[in-house]
């Protein structure tokens, strides 16, 4: 059974931060043979969500909350370990991060850059597709967004 972490930089141990690099280069570059520079930068100033499962990083993504320039949160770096696919952890990945966003950042539009072959999938989450589709690391990629529910 999957469980779920909510983590800044600062409050990821050394075991964890290598975890999920060792993660997202296993999928991103090995699996999809992208050679690509994985470490941006940008995990300095993100939340990690850590999906673990008997003490092992299965699945993980990281969100950035909006700020003074960009009013609106970004997520990225959706990936699932290989040994745990078809277990349903990307889609109750998805629910925790729309919860968190629910929780933490309400009324503000939630956006990524999903990998184009996943449309039908984040489209399930409420996302919509926008703009055309483009290569970014030699995959083709759509810009997709989700608007907060106005009550």
């Amino acid at each position: 059974m999957i469980q779920f972490h909510w983590k800044k930089f600062s409050e990821l141990s050394v075991n964890e931060l290598y975890a999920l690099l060792k993660l997202r280069s296993e999928i991103f570059v090995v699996e999809q043979n992208c050679v690509y520079l994985d470490l941006d930068g940008k995990d300095f100033d993100v939340h990690h969500l850590l999906g673990m499962d008997n003490h092992e990083l299965v699945a993980y993504l990281r969100v950035f909350p909006p700020s003074d320039i960009e009013n609106y949160v970004v997520f990225g770096r959706v990936v699932t370990a290989r040994s745990a696919r078809a277990k349903g952890y990307g889609k109750q990945l998805m629910q925790e991060l729309l919860s968190y966003c629910e929780k933490h950042f309400p009324s503000t539009t939630i956006k990524c850059s999903a990998q184009h072959y996943l449309l039908k999938f984040y489209e399930s989450f409420g996302l919509k597709a926008y703009g055309d589709v483009y290569m970014e690391d030699a995959i083709p990629h759509i810009a997709m967004e989700k608007f907060p529910l106005i009550t």
